[in-house]
């Protein structure tokens, strides 16, 4: 019995110094290339600051049908809201925000988003703003104000599609930035 125990005792002393050994032992890693990281941001010295989930937005419009779009003027009537969240808001700064919007201007339509989808683009189709008091906003005029509040601000917005002429089936996009008017 006693030969029995010194042998496990032995056997598990050698065993845990293999297992010492094998953790000893040098390890050996492999690196792989794993994509890029853009970082981006920007200090500004306004009354707020655009939120992060503002600032590159996709706002998908439902379909329309172009029976709906038959002549130049003519919306679908079917808006599609977005916002603009405004952060840190201090109103000892400025009291009002609007909102300037940019892009590629329709050349039979002043005003408004040209369809800029490329092959497949639907035809005589271009997409209107409205601003935060639902009315109608050009690109490149400022919006109404929105009375600002210190703290979370919202600024409600809006687009549609609009004919500018017998609008033909195809895909409909668009791009515009935005720049905030502090008063």
């Amino acid at each position: 019995m006693k030969k029995q125990i010194l042998a496990m005792a032995i056997t598990a002393l050698m065993a845990g110094g293999a297992v010492s050994a094998a953790s000893a032992a040098p390890f050996t890693t492999n690196t792989v290339s794993g994509g890029t990281v853009n970082f981006v941001g920007q200090v500004v010295d306004a009354a707020c600051s655009v939120s992060s989930d503002s600032v590159d937005q996709t706002v998908t419009l439902g379909q329309v049908r172009s029976a709906k779009l038959t002549s130049a003027g003519q919306t679908a009537n079917q808006k599609e809201d977005f916002k603009i969240t405004l952060e840190d808001c201090d109103t000892t700064v400025s009291q009002n925000a609007a909102v300037i919007f940019n892009g590629q201007s329709d050349s039979a339509m002043a005003g408004v988003l040209a369809n800029t989808a490329g092959a497949g683009a639907a035809s005589n189709v271009a997409l209107q703003l409205y601003g935060p008091d639902g009315q109608v906003l050009n690109i490149g005029d400022t919006s109404s104000a929105v009375t600002l509040i210190d703290g979370e601000n919202v600024i409600p917005l809006s687009v549609d599609y609009i004919a500018t002429g017998a609008a033909t089936p195809g895909n409909v996009a668009s791009t515009a930035t935005f720049n905030m008017v502090y008063s």
